[in-house]
C-alpha cells in the first residue's frame, strides 16, 4: 500500500516476478531465454515445470543471471508456445522464486520469439 498509496520506493521489488520476453537465443533453437521485471533464483527442479507448446520434458535445466532464465533443451526445437506450470502437475517445492522470496507468475502459452540478432 505504501507503493501503491504513498509513492514509496523500495530498495528491491515487492511483487512477483513477471515474464516480460520468450524468445530463442540462437538459430539453433536449443535455449531459450526468459526475461522478467526482476531479478530471479533458478533450481533444477524447475525445469519440470515448463511445458513447449503443451508438451512436459523438453527442457532439461536452466540457469539464471540476473532477470533472466536460459532453459537448455533436450533438442533442437520448433516450438511455438512456453507454458509455466499446469494445473495438474503443480508442486510448491517445484516454484520460481524471484531474488525478493516472492513466487514468480505462472503464464500459459507464451509465444518464443525469434532469436534478436
Amino acid at each position: 500500500m505504501q507503493r501503491d498509496d504513498h509513492g514509496r520506493k523500495s530498495a528491491q521489488p515487492v511483487s512477483a516476478p513477471d515474464v516480460q520476453r520468450v524468445g530463442y537465443t540462437s538459430a539453433a533453437r536449443d535455449e531459450i531465454a526468459l526475461e522478467f521485471d526482476q531479478p530471479v533464483e533458478w533450481a533444477d527442479a524447475l525445469a519440470a515445470q515448463f511445458y513447449l507448446d503443451a508438451v512436459a520434458g523438453k527442457v532439461t535445466s536452466g540457469v539464471a543471471n540476473g532477470n533472466v532464465i536460459t532453459l537448455k533443451l533436450a533438442a533442437p526445437t520448433d516450438a511455438k508456445t512456453l507454458t509455466y506450470v499446469v494445473d495438474k502437475t503443480w508442486d510448491h517445492k517445484t516454484v520460481l522464486f524471484g531474488k525478493n522470496g516472492i513466487a514468480a507468475l505462472t503464464f500459459w502459452e507464451v509465444p518464443i520469439l525469434e532469436a534478436r540478432k
